[in-house]
């Protein structure tokens, strides 16, 4: 299991090394934008669990918020990494060589390479694997020992004696 974690780190760090690099290299901010649908997706493929399921449940009001709320919150990473990139560019002086299609790739393969050696609905599962996530989402502990806020009970939930 350490094994993956460590391999799962290093996919992240590829997944962040794209816009990083892409800054680095003074492409445009156009690429923005694909970095941004990148580690989105990065998001609905290593945590399916917490997006929507079925077309019901996009249909809420919520759902939407959620996703937009997450996508945002991409936005800005990819931002603040593409700007310490194009930072390190300037004050460096470097600008390297390399065909745009290189810190996209690099980004976007690392998305596979995090699904291999990561299965996102054994995790959310739990060792005993007993919940179904389409039927009310995970319930057990996440990488970390954590549980989930959706599967954590609220203060009110709990009985007192």
């Amino acid at each position: 299991m350490e094994n993956r974690r460590r391999l799962l780190m290093v996919a992240n760090a590829l997944l962040y090394f794209g816009p990083l690099l892409a800054g680095l290299a003074g492409f445009g901010w156009g690429l923005v934008a694909v970095f941004t649908v990148i580690f989105v997706l990065w998001l609905v493929i290593l945590q399916p669990y917490e997006f929507p399921i079925n077309r019901a449940e996009w249909m809420s009001p919520d759902a939407w918020v959620a996703v937009g709320a997450r996508a945002a919150v991409q936005l800005l990473v990819v931002v603040v990494l593409f700007g310490i990139g194009r930072g390190i560019g300037g004050i460096l002086g470097a600008m390297a060589g390399f065909p745009v299609m290189l810190p996209i790739a690099i980004s976007f393969l690392s998305i596979p390479f995090a699904r291999m050696v990561w299965d996102p609905w054994a995790i959310a599962n739990g060792p005993t694997g007993d919940q179904n996530p389409a039927q009310g989402g995970p319930t057990s502990s996440l990488p970390d020992g954590s549980k989930p806020v959706s599967a954590q009970p609220a203060a009110d939930d709990t009985k007192r004696t």
